[in-house]
């Protein structure tokens, strides 16, 4: 479970009793949440409209400033640091993309590290390596308009803008959301790919519980501005808190788990022996696969066992005997 632990190295982000109420209103909008997202993860705020996703992340970066609780950053509290030094350090991506119509995608994407008045040279070069990194031609799209680009074309735009200065933290509100599904599940993909190498520590806001668990470290379910649960992927499949959770992960639970869990959750740490068994039958996954793309690899290669993958490096196993004692304590919860 996601800990609340004050001062502790490991933490990038941490909310201790933060609420908010908005004028001319009684209820509290966000009302008294605490948790606590490590660095390098990715934590998922996942409910139904309305109940506290987006300001929170909004508080985070102080586009709205809580009426009360403290959120720290490093150890920093917010409210010390200044606003506009502060949102520097953080890359945001929403569903609008917000990329300038009159500017070129190249300018779009250098529009930050302009602002730090870094040399142009710097820039330019910045520009066509984050350009690459999020899968776009550089040469081809640096110098093209955002009319001129896809919706799946324009968010991966959106997330390079976002990395231009390397920041620790990215807040990604419903980044997918307005493209077609298939292409929201490439873009999903791709990205948790590219997570494995830059590790941002992010907060991502979605409304929809199956992005939530393929996306996620972490998951804080919300409703009415309360914190409901908090947790693992696999906690909420497992154990979900209530009926509000039951719901919102919906009767297919055993499902989900094998389509939507990663492959990295449910691995056994690399030995030897489970080495030298991975070797024998040539099988591997890549991390962020799903486990039930380990169970497809194990039928078409005759095994029982995979090699989990990051990279080129092997970091440990799923065997079948996981992933069915998973199986089988969700099903008899169900």
């Amino acid at each position: 479970m996601v800990k609340i632990i004050k001062g502790a190295v490991h933490d990038m982000i941490r909310l201790e009793k933060v609420y908010k109420t908005f004028p001319n209103t009684t209820v509290p909008a966000v009302d008294k949440i605490s948790f606590t997202i490590e660095k390098g993860n990715i934590c998922v705020f996942v409910g139904p409209s309305g109940c506290g996703k987006t300001t929170i992340l909004r508080m985070i970066n102080r586009l709205v400033e809580p009426t009360g609780g403290s959120i720290y950053i490093d150890g920093e509290n917010i409210m010390e640091t200044d606003a506009d030094q502060l949102r520097r350090r953080i890359g945001y991506v929403i569903q609008q993309i917000g990329l300038l119509p009159h500017r070129t995608i190249g300018q779009n994407v250098g529009l930050v590290p302009r602002l730090l008045k870094w040399p142009e040279d710097r820039i330019n070069k910045r520009v066509m390596e984050l350009l690459e990194i999020v899968g776009l031609d550089p040469r081809e799209t640096a110098r093209k308009y955002p009319y001129q680009l896809s919706g799946g074309q324009m968010q991966r735009a959106g997330v390079a803008r976002a990395l231009a200065v390397d920041p620790p933290i990215m807040l990604m509100d419903e980044p997918f959301g307005a493209v077609d599904p298939i292409v929201r599940g490439h873009l999903q993909d791709e990205f948790l790919r590219l997570q494995q190498e830059v590790k941002k520590t992010i907060c991502f806001v979605t409304h929809d519980i199956n992005e939530a668990l393929k996306m996620g470290d972490y998951i804080v379910v919300l409703n009415a501005g309360k914190l409901v649960q908090k947790g693992t992927p696999l906690e909420m499949l497992s154990d979900p808190a209530n009926d509000f959770v039951k719901d919102l992960i919906g009767d297919d639970r055993g499902v989900k788990l094998l389509d939507l869990t990663r492959a990295e959750s449910l691995l056994q740490a690399s030995t030897s022996e489970t080495d030298k068994a991975v070797r024998e039958c040539s099988c591997y996954i890549d991390a962020v696969q799903p486990v039930k793309m380990a169970l497809e690899v194990m039928m078409k290669n005759n095994s029982d066992v995979v090699g989990i993958r990051r990279g080129s490096e092997v970091v440990g196993t799923l065997s079948w005997t996981e992933i069915k004692q998973h199986i089988n304590k969700i099903s008899g919860d169900q």
